[in-house]
């Protein structure tokens, strides 16, 4: 087996993505796009595409959890600020009322990761989206911190998986920026902003690349994802982006490798498996 591209790596799971956008939507909950999104079944090819390498690292089938409000066994965790979040799939162990065969002492979460999907324009409800993303960030962390994961060893991974319609003539295009009454931060502003109430920032696609390297470094989230598509590609291959290396596909998954290697018990790479190559 010849060590997988960049590309390579969620090329099923992206078909997946444009063959839930053909299919017809969903009549039922809140209709079209969003219901689709909140059933999760856009994302399900990234979900079986990571559970696919988790078991490839070691991980029971039975320590991976990716159902929704209606499964027999949801990825719902405790909240802080709510009674409880349904993550998109976390990696827990000894749970309370879903233990695997073995399973004997207090539950003990590994990961969890959050899935976004955008279908329109990246810059549509950009905002709302990264707000939600930070909000989410923040409960999952203050839960940790007051034990409502119950242990607070091993420190589980956060993980972030961006993906969205964006072509690539969008890359370089600027977005104006209002300052009315203070200035921008820095990063945002750029040089020859500072006297200027409203200016060109940067892209709807450069500001997800802020938001991730932001979110990151300040450790809300331990890896983040960022991969692109549009119609032009989705037939072919590869048929998706990596706008920025240090936030794609390989990079995230050898995050979530070193995770489960250090604190899963029992963790073992499979020799020739994708898992082996990154």
């Amino acid at each position: 087996m010849n060590t997988p591209t960049e590309t390579d790596l969620f090329q099923t799971a992206i078909s997946h993505w444009w063959t839930s956008k053909k299919a017809p939507k969903s009549k039922k909950a809140q209709g079209g796009t969003r219901d689709g999104n909140l059933h999760g079944k856009t994302m399900d090819g990234f979900a079986a595409v990571l559970r696919t390498f988790l078991i490839e690292l070691g991980v029971k089938p039975a320590h991976i959890f990716a159902g929704g409000h209606l499964a027999s066994a949801p990825s719902i965790l405790p909240s802080y600020f709510r009674p409880s979040k349904n993550w998109d799939l976390i990696v827990l162990a000894n749970s309370r009322f879903h233990p695997a065969p073995g399973d004997s002492t207090q539950p003990t979460l590994y990961a969890a990761i959050e899935f976004k999907s955008q279908e329109d324009s990246i810059g549509k409800n950009q905002n709302n989206r990264l707000e939600e993303s930070i909000g989410n960030a923040h409960d999952f962390w203050t839960t940790y911190a007051h034990t409502g994961f119950e242990r607070q060893q091993p420190r589980p991974w956060l993980g972030y998986l961006f993906v969205g319609k964006y072509e690539p003539a969008s890359d370089a295009k600027p977005v104006r920026i209002k300052q009315p009454h203070m200035l921008a931060m820095e990063v945002f502003r750029g040089a020859g902003n500072d006297s200027a109430e409203t200016f060109d920032g940067p892209s709807y696609a450069e500001r997800y690349k802020i938001f991730l390297k932001q979110s990151v470094g300040a450790r809300l989230y331990d890896a983040g994802a960022f991969i692109v598509t549009d119609e032009s590609i989705a037939s072919k291959n590869p048929n998706h982006r990596i706008p920025l290396p240090e936030f794609g596909s390989a990079n995230f998954l050898r995050s979530l490798k070193a995770q489960i290697l250090a604190h899963y018990p029992g963790a073992q790479v499979r020799p020739g498996t994708v898992a082996a190559l990154i």
